[in-house]
């Protein structure tokens, strides 16, 4: 519980607490969160069916009941959750089980603050209720035994990367009588002074014969503040099964923990046109030499070796393999922690390709195996798999597109300048600037886009290029990026900044991505007439957009936009998809969660696509020309499941 934003203002040296002073860079929490709002604006559009939450599942569920929220999308799937005001991410935890959690925070099913008329407002927030579920007999019709172990097991986390639950706040579980259709609390953590840098695990037997019925349900519901996306407790690797003595937890799982992470050494974008320039050495250096991949065993028996293989697909379709070692093929995973195996990788082939269009994407596949090179490896293979998409576009960017904080600069005329080696002499086309909406919109405030020449050192001397009387827009997409276009200017090589210059001393609260790790020398701000290193974490989410041609800010796809068509909506097991197009076998397919996560990718396009194993929700089915570099994207809803 707490006033309406938290923030935090670091001077070069110290923490202060007065709200105003020189230096200053402030933090704030979100009050909005962007990826479910987005998709709220997608559905009102009609462009989508989706439903804002899930409806009860008119078929009672079986045991075994397992989430770990690595498949699904913005909200719980429906095949297991009746309704959720929580949301699923990727980015808010540390040291997850898995992929994903479900998050609990004072923002409603729509984004926005439950209440912020007042800012000490606090209450219920966020629920997440199970479908039912039979707990009296097993799906083959026979009685559970009252001696049988039937346990509710999970793992949460305060704070996470966000904000702390304080002592008054909670996280609670509830048990629903199914004869009187009563919630019974059976379960409460509180906050502390500190967040939690591990998952905590709990262990619940339902023993009681009054919850031992068919309809049963549980619930998990946080208290906390109601102004925003504060109070953070996230809810991961749910698992309700009956349990066989003496192993009480026969769990069997390996799993990708953190998703995928960008190929290259400090970006996590560069225009494919100045990257290609490059000679093969220079381009070497640009490339890191390891995955980083994390993997966890959340067995609950002795160990075993395992495997991971890597490939990667360029836009032509080509598979090279792309991790290499001796110690991918033997792995062993000490129970319940992390590992990071030396994923070394096969960098002096990744990124070859002809392509003469401004834009390249790779897709790296990852797989965790078996050593024998077959067969399943446990019993949740859907953590098993990890993709991640390399994109060369026509910007330079260090974030992850994810925002988890705001961030702003104090004071009349404050600047913060962000530090890029411009690869390959071009022309500046825009700067994408991500502002996070946080309270009062700031719509109306002023600044001035500005670039700086400089060295390593610093932005040096006055501008050399500004545009007046700009404003904070927000943009409603998942990456919700806006564009300011500039004149055309021809920028060299070297080192260049790009940020700007703000009117007022008022925040603008610039998306700050606290999962890519801070480099203070990209990041200088100025508040008092010189020039010093960000102090803050995270890294801000300025790209600035090269291209020898005007570029298209809109949606419209020019060579694919008219000839795709994609049916049944919904669909259960099968989509079909036509295309008039001559080159359309040659096209790429992928399909991927309304995060952006990759679910599915094939090297051509297909006429049918199996969607029997997903959950049911929405998804985004993307199809690349490799030539062009041109994306045409659809929405696909799976549901009837």
């Amino acid at each position: 519980m707490k006033n309406n934003f938290t923030v935090l203002l670091l001077s070069m040296f110290c923490v202060v607490t007065k709200p105003v002073i020189a230096q200053d860079e402030i933090i704030t929490d979100l009050k909005y969160n962007h990826v479910i709002k987005s998709e709220i604006l997608r559905q009102a559009s009609g462009a989508g069916s989706a439903k804002i939450s899930a409806t009860a599942s008119t078929d009672t569920l079986y045991l075994p009941f397992f989430d770990d929220f690595s498949i699904n999308t913005v909200w719980p799937s429906q095949d297991r959750w009746s309704d959720s005001t929580a949301f699923v991410n990727y980015n808010f935890g540390i040291n997850p089980p898995t992929l994903g959690m479900v998050t609990f925070d004072g923002l409603n099913k729509l984004g926005n603050p439950y209440d912020n008329s007042n800012a000490n407002a606090n209450g219920l927030c966020d629920r997440l209720t199970s479908n039912a579920i039979n707990l009296f007999n097993d799906d083959n019709g026979l009685p559970y035994d009252p001696t049988d172990s039937l346990f509710l097991i999970f793992q949460y986390q305060r704070k996470g990367r966000g904000d702390n639950p304080e002592a008054n706040d909670s996280l609670v579980l509830q048990f629903l009588d199914p004869a009187t259709q009563v919630w019974q609390p059976v379960w409460r953590a509180l906050g502390t002074t500190s967040g939690d840098t591990v998952f905590n695990k709990v262990k619940i037997s339902i023993n009681d014969p009054v919850f031992r019925q068919n309809g049963f349900r549980f619930r998990f519901s946080n208290y906390g503040s109601k102004t925003g996306m504060l109070d953070l407790w996230h809810v991961d690797y749910i698992s309700l099964r009956k349990f066989l003595p003496p192993d009480y937890e026969n769990l069997k799982d390996y799993a990708f923990v953190y998703q995928g992470k960008s190929l290259l050494i400090n970006y996590s974008a560069l225009p494919w046109k100045h990257f290609s320039f490059l000679t093969t050495g220079q381009q070497q250096a640009f490339v890191k030499t390891e995955a980083a991949l994390t993997l966890r065993n959340n067995n609950d028996a002795a160990p075993f070796p395992i495997s991971v293989s890597g490939n990667i697909y360029d836009q032509y379709n080509n598979l090279t393999p792309l991790v290499g070692g001796g110690g991918l093929n033997n792995i062993v995973v000490p129970l319940n922690q992390n590992l990071t195996p030396p994923a070394t990788l096969l960098s002096n082939s990744i990124f070859q390709d002809p392509t003469t269009g401004e834009q390249a994407t790779f897709i790296a596949k990852y797989e965790i195996g078996t050593t024998t090179g077959g067969g399943v490896v446990d019993d949740f293979p859907q953590n098993d798999t990890l993709y991640y998409e390399q994109d060369f576009h026509n910007y330079y960017a260090y974030d992850d597109g994810s925002a988890e904080l705001g961030y702003g600069v104090n004071g009349i005329g404050a600047s913060l300048a962000y530090k890029f080696e411009v690869l390959k002499g071009d022309t500046l086309r825009g700067v994408r600037i991500f502002f996070a909406q946080l309270g009062i919109s700031v719509t109306n405030q002023i600044f001035r886009l500005a670039i700086w020449s400089g060295n390593a050192a610093g932005p040096q001397g006055a501008p050399v290029y500004e545009q007046f009387n700009q404003t904070p827009n927000y943009s409603d997409s998942i990456n919700g990026f806006y564009t300011y276009l500039t004149n055309p200017v021809f920028v060299p090589a070297g080192t260049w900044y790009f940020g700007f210059i703000q009117n007022n001393a008022v925040l603008l609260n610039l998306g700050l991505d606290v999962n890519t790790p801070a480099d203070p020398t990209r990041k200088f701000i100025n508040t008092s007439g010189s020039w010093i290193n960000s102090q803050l974490p995270g890294m801000w989410m300025i790209r600035p957009v090269f291209s020898q041609s005007p570029i298209n800010t809109g949606i419209a796809d020019d060579l694919l936009s008219s000839a795709l068509s994609v049916y049944p909506v919904p669909a259960s097991d099968i989509i079909s998809i036509t295309m008039d197009h001559q080159q359309s076998e040659n096209f790429s397919v992928r399909i991927t969660d309304l995060t952006g996560r990759t679910i599915l990718f094939r090297k051509n396009l297909t006429p049918s696509i199996d969607v029997s194993e997903f959950s049911n929700g929405m998804y985004l089915l993307h199809i690349s020309d490799p030539v062009s570099g041109s994306t045409l994207s659809r929405k696909i809803l799976v549901a009837g499941k």
